[in-house]
């Protein structure tokens, strides 16, 4: 089974937060990417610029500044992992948003998404 974990933060949440915060966030996040890696369980992982960075593209081609859901918060990073079972997508899910504070986005990612 794959499933895609989101986290979703304001670029001034990250800044409002302590240095040694950010430090410990950097070393787990690195260690917790290595331990999916090694366990095969880490498709891929992505890490997103700040909303600050963003644009949205409408339908006509018409662009704005800013992430799509301007009254939410924007992705951050993303994982797509392939696990045994929902439960463990969920323990993983758990992990990080207890370590990093937040809610985490866990959403199934269909068979047959991806073709070749």
């Amino acid at each position: 089974m794959r499933y895609l974990m989101s986290w979703h933060v304001r670029e001034a949440e990250l800044v409002d937060r302590s240095p040694e915060w950010r430090e410990e966030a950097t070393a787990f996040l690195a260690e917790f990417e290595d331990r999916l890696f090694s366990n095969s369980e880490l498709d891929w992982v992505e890490v997103l610029d700040t909303e600050k960075q963003a644009v949205v593209i409408g339908p006509g081609g018409e662009s704005r500044e800013g992430f799509y859901n301007s009254e939410g918060k924007p992705s951050a990073r993303l994982w797509a992992v392939r696990v045994p079972s929902r439960e463990r997508a969920v323990e993983l899910a758990a992990e990080l948003a207890g370590k990093l504070d937040t809610w985490i986005e866990l959403r199934e990612i269909m068979p047959g998404a991806q073709r070749p």
